[in-house]
């Protein structure tokens, strides 16, 4: 391969995220077999276990037999004990990140994880985070990808997203590229619309937050002291 088709030159140019599951194996393997390069290897193991989900399941002795089974087994060449030890360990941390994630329910755990997520984005993106009324997240997601400049919110699906998901109240998050966790003109405009949007279906808007390089900052306004007090004692910090 040149270095441009490289994965882990790619990986490093544009992000894990950039790279198939059968390129990401490959940077874990870091050599193929003779006659057969990493990523062509890595394939042939996703082929013969069907994916990510049932790699997962594998044993080490089923993925790299002990020598005197060889024979007889179907392994991949070129995975050996090494090689099967690095990916069952990598599969085993994706699962409790998985896990740690799902358990991680308050607001604060959802803020700190969307501020790092968006850290090093170079687009605008904005989040809404849902809660219940025990303030726990019932759900959050990307309402909208933006470009450097910003992003552009789609009110009434945020609206239907609330009401179908019965949450108690709501917070907004946008990240700004730039770095900067001033909030400009538009961002307190659109804080003031969601609010009204919000007070008519019963639904407590709870703040506006800009993050940036991993940080985070809620946008403050006059009359909004309830919701302020919300969030300062939600993340555990005075703001």
């Amino acid at each position: 391969m040149n270095a441009a088709e490289r994965p882990r030159e790619r990986l490093i140019a544009h992000g894990p995220e950039s790279l198939k599951t059968e390129e990401l194996l490959a940077v874990l393997f870091g050599t193929g077999r003779p006659g057969c390069d990493v990523v062509q290897m890595s394939r042939e193991l996703l082929n013969k276990y069907g994916g990510l989900k049932n790699l997962s399941r594998a044993h080490v002795t089923e993925l790299a037999p002990r020598r005197k089974h060889k024979e007889s087994c179907e392994c991949v060449k070129g995975i050996g004990e090494a090689k099967a030890v690095s990916l069952l360990a990598a599969l085993e941390l994706g699962r409790r990140a998985a896990v740690e994630e799902e358990r991680s329910d308050t607001l604060k755990s959802r803020i700190q994880f969307w501020a790092r997520q968006l850290a090093g984005d170079e687009r605008e993106f904005i989040i809404a985070v849902y809660l219940d009324e025990n303030e726990k997240t019932i759900s959050d997601e990307r309402l909208s990808y933006g470009g450097c400049d910003g992003a552009e919110l789609d009110a009434p699906y945020l609206m239907r997203r609330a009401v179908r998901l019965s949450c108690r109240s709501m917070v907004l998050l946008h990240n700004h590229p730039s770095g900067a966790l001033m909030a400009s003109s538009e961002d307190i405009r659109l804080s003031r619309s969601i609010k009204s949007m919000l007070d008519v279906l019963g639904i407590d808007f709870y703040g506006h937050c800009v993050t940036a390089g991993g940080k985070y900052r809620l946008i403050q306004e006059d009359g909004c002291s309830e919701a302020h007090a919300f969030f300062s004692r939600a993340m555990g910090e005075k703001l």
